[in-house]
């Protein structure tokens, strides 16, 4: 599911700067692909397109307007990678497009993709710990053209059942965000591991032992020099 969308995505924005439909705008674009993996292994996630709000103003009005009508139809080509998804409307810091919803997804759809010019991503569960890694390889060509999507934000969030151990984005709690933009190539990696419960009792079980043992001791010898006297 994820992979068809980056895929569409892609042939999409190709299609989109080859026939001149868009022109160079810095961060005209915000592609927002987030992700929350659930404790029973199953994904809720969303994948927001949208144009800044500057874009849109100035699109109307260029050498080659275009109406508002055509641009969300690029959008929503875009969406429609994602399937069985709930659209809602997107207006945040400037930015105004469509999110696509969808809950549930198993987390074994996440195990493998990509295979594409564009790179893979993955996210597993082993044991205990939940290993994300990807390679995304933003400047093959077709993908964001950088003449044509200059300074566009992609960003990818995904949010773990666990605490995160180790990561190469930004964290926020237990969220991990990388921001990319087109031309360049991201390494993606981030590790979470799952709190054992009945390791942490055994420890405090364990621990209250020896403490319990030591002030018998500490009052057992007090008793005892007590008596001698």
């Amino acid at each position: 599911m994820l992979g068809l969308a980056l895929r569409r995505t892609r042939r999409l924005l190709a299609a989109g700067a080859a026939v001149g439909l868009l022109f160079a705008t810095t961060g005209c674009l915000r592609l927002d692909l987030g992700l929350e993996v659930a404790p029973d292994d199953t994904v809720n996630g969303s994948f927001t397109a949208a144009w800044s709000e500057d874009f849109l103003e100035s699109a109307s009005t260029g050498e080659n307007p275009l109406s508002r009508a055509e641009l969300d139809a690029f959008l929503n080509a875009l969406l429609d990678g994602v399937p069985d998804a709930e659209r809602v409307p997107y207006d945040d810091h400037g930015f105004v497009g469509q999110t696509a919803e969808f809950s549930g997804r198993p987390l074994t759809e996440f195990a493998e993709f990509g295979g594409d010019e564009w790179g893979y991503l993955r996210i597993t569960h082993e044991d205990r710990r939940y290993l994300l890694d990807g390679h995304w390889d933003l400047r093959t060509a077709g993908f964001l053209d950088t003449e044509s999507f200059e300074g566009a934000e992609i960003l990818l969030s995904v949010n773990f059942p666990a605490r995160v151990a180790e990561h190469n984005g930004e964290l926020d709690g237990r969220t991990v965000t990388w921001t990319m933009t087109p031309g360049e190539q991201y390494d993606l990696s981030a590790e979470a591991v799952q709190y054992n419960g009945w390791a942490w009792f055994a420890a405090s079980v364990a621990s209250l032992v020896v403490v319990l043992a030591l002030l018998w001791l500490w009052q057992w010898t007090r008793l005892r020099r007590h008596s001698l006297h």
